[in-house]
C-alpha cells in the first residue's frame, strides 16, 4: 500500500501514477493507477493497494527488492502549457518468508459459556515433500475440549489435512484458545511462532442465557 500526504499549500492533482516492479516480483492483478486525476488539498492524502507475489529467497538477507513508483503530479491551477513533474520513489525491500505449511482456522465469531463451539483447523502443505507433522493442543482454564491432543500426521505435497475440535467456553468475556502446536520434522529449524500468526489466539464468549420455564412465566 502507498500513501501519499499533500504538503504543498496549493492544490495539486495527481496526473497518473505507475509501479515498476523488480524483475523478480510478480502482479498477482492488473497494475492500474487507482489515483488519477486526484485533487489533493493542503494536508490531505490518497493510497493505493497492490497484491503482489513475492519470490522464494530461502533464507537470503536483506529482503526482495519491490521496485519503484512514479508519481506524474502537477499544480492544479497551472496552464495546460506547464509540464507535469515525476516523481520516483525506490520502495524498500520485503522481508520473504518461506512457511512450508500454511494453517488457517475456521470458528464462529464469538462463543457461549457451556455451549459448543467447533473449530475446525485446516493444514496445507506447501512444499514438494511428503510432511510428518507433529500436533499437540494445550488446555486454556477457559476451555474444555474434545479431539485428539496429541496426534502425528502425514501430509502429502499440495494437499490439506483438517481437524476439528469442540471447544466448550467455561467464562464470559475475552478467553485464550487452547494454544495448537506444530512441529515439522522435515524442517526442525522452523519455528511454530510463524504458524501461530495465522492461527486465532482468543474468542470472545458471551455469558450463558437464561432459560425461560412455565414457572416463571407464570409468575409473570
Amino acid at each position: 500500500m502507498t500513501d501519499l500526504l499533500s504538503a504543498s499549500p496549493w492544490a495539486l492533482t495527481i496526473v497518473s501514477s505507475e509501479l515498476q516492479l523488480a524483475p523478480s516480483m510478480r502482479a498477482v492483478d492488473q497494475l492500474e493507477s487507482q489515483v488519477d486525476k486526484v485533487v489533493l488539498q493542503a494536508g490531505e492524502s490518497a493510497s493505493e493497494c497492490f497484491c503482489l507475489r513475492c519470490p522464494s529467497l530461502g533464507s537470503a538477507e536483506g529482503g526482495a527488492a519491490t521496485g519503484h513508483y512514479i508519481i506524474s503530479w502537477k499544480r492544479t491551477s497551472a496552464m495546460e502549457n506547464i509540464p507535469v513533474i515525476s516523481t520516483v520513489i525506490t520502495l524498500p525491500h520485503v522481508i520473504v518468508e518461506n512457511i512450508p505449511l500454511h494453517v488457517n482456522a475456521d470458528l464462529p465469531s464469538f462463543g457461549r459459556v457451556r455451549e459448543s463451539l467447533p473449530v475446525k483447523y485446516h493444514l496445507q502443505n506447501k512444499t514438494n515433500l511428503v510432511q510428518d507433522v507433529e500436533i499437540s493442543v494445550e488446555p486454556s482454564d477457559a476451555f474444555m475440549f474434545s479431539g485428539l491432543k496429541q496426534i502425528r500426521l502425514r501430509i502429502l505435497p499440495g494437499t490439506e489435512q483438517e481437524m476439528l475440535y469442540n471447544f466448550y467456553p467455561l467464562m464470559a468475556g475475552y478467553q485464550q484458545l487452547p494454544s495448537l502446536n506444530i512441529n515439522l520434522l522435515r524442517f526442525p529449524n522452523f519455528t511454530n511462532q510463524l504458524l501461530k500468526r495465522f492461527i486465532p489466539t482468543s474468542i470472545f464468549v458471551k455469558p450463558q442465557g437464561r432459560l425461560v420455564d412455565d414457572t416463571s412465566i407464570a409468575a409473570a
